[in-house]
């Protein structure tokens, strides 16, 4: 299972136990944390994650040297 489908998994599982939390401050815990770990997977999938584009602006870095 790739790491995308993992978060993609865990978004999922928040999001049925968000459907069962009778406690609305719950439910809207479980509903951030699920769009938390749906954000991660989006940015696996679109190559967009904040750790493998962390020199993305190093030449931008160079220029305020």
């Amino acid at each position: 299972m790739t790491r995308e489908d993992e978060y993609r998994r865990r978004a999922e599982a928040l999001l049925k136990l968000a459907a069962g939390a009778d406690n609305m401050k719950e439910r809207g815990r479980l509903i951030d944390e699920a769009m938390h770990w749906h954000n991660l997977a989006l940015d696996l999938h679109d190559g967009e994650l904040p750790q493998a584009n962390d020199n993305d602006d190093a030449d931008d870095a160079e220029a305020w040297a």
